[in-house]
């Protein structure tokens, strides 16, 4: 909220830090919903299908390639990017905007930890629910099965 409330980092500068770590995290509702706001914030779609595919130098100029680039960076290396990516993000934008341009990627990365970790749940109860129905289904037939032989035994 800090770094929003600051307005160092345009909106649409910031759906593009956005984009850029969820481009290498692959979270697909936060590519969804910050694809739709990068959209509002006047973005077109090409440099965010760029950005998504991981093309940063394709997609920016050259004002906004570091903080893409550490976005990325910080995503690949698990919220741990080297000594030398956050002394270039302090370098190219001093150190008032790379803390806004940080906590943008923070919060991303949080977001999309918090969507991947909702489709591994998802998918795993998913997959018991299929088991549990299964083995229902099992027990069922061999409950009918059993039913049946009892009749044949005992007609009544």
């Amino acid at each position: 909220m800090r770094a929003k409330r600051a307005d160092r980092v345009s909106d649409q500068f910031a759906e593009k830090i956005m984009l850029a770590v969820t481009a290498v995290n692959e979270c697909q509702y936060c590519t969804r919903y910050h694809t739709d706001l990068a959209q509002e914030t006047g973005v077109d779609q090409a440099t965010i299908d760029r950005i998504l595919e991981n093309d940063v130098d394709g997609a920016v100029d050259d004002e906004e390639r570091t903080a893409l680039l550490f976005a990325q960076a910080y995503a690949e290396a698990d919220e741990d990017p080297s000594p030398d990516a956050v002394a270039e993000l302090r370098e190219t934008y001093g150190p008032e905007t790379a803390a806004d341009v940080l906590a943008f990627v923070r919060a991303i990365y949080f977001g999309n930890l918090l969507g991947n970790s909702y489709d591994a749940l998802k998918f795993g109860i998913r997959r018991r629910t299929r088991r549990a129905r299964r083995c229902l289904r099992r027990g069922a037939e061999s409950t009918q099965r059993a039913v049946e032989r009892l009749r044949e035994r005992c007609p009544v």
